[in-house]
């Protein structure tokens, strides 16, 4: 109902990637962390990160290691706006692909 009300509003509904769930508001250990996310990359994800839990910084931590691993992999950092943009330049360009060419 919520999600309906939302679209018919006029807002995109976003989540994170159901696999890059970090449950690091559960303290599961820095490594744990960037373990999680370096194994489970794939492009276009979004990673569920929470800034403050309790004051500990394990995220923060982790992330020091994970974005410059990310990089040296050719990954890039986007907002959520790009990463739509770039989405639907995606959708658009595989719809084209589809439609019959004609001489």
């Amino acid at each position: 109902m919520v999600i309906q009300v939302a679209k018919q509003q006029g807002y995109t509904i976003v989540l994170w990637s159901w696999h890059q769930d970090t449950r690091d508001w559960a303290s599961p250990g820095v490594s744990a962390i960037v373990n999680k996310v370096l194994k489970n990359a794939h492009n276009g994800d979004i990673v569920l990160f929470h800034d403050k839990v309790d004051g500990k910084s394990q995220a923060v931590a982790a992330l020091k290691t994970i974005l410059p691993k990310l990089q040296e992999q050719g990954y890039r950092f986007v907002t959520v706006s790009e990463l739509l943009a770039v989405k639907a330049r995606e959708a658009a360009k595989d719809d084209n692909s589809s439609m019959p060419q004609h001489p």
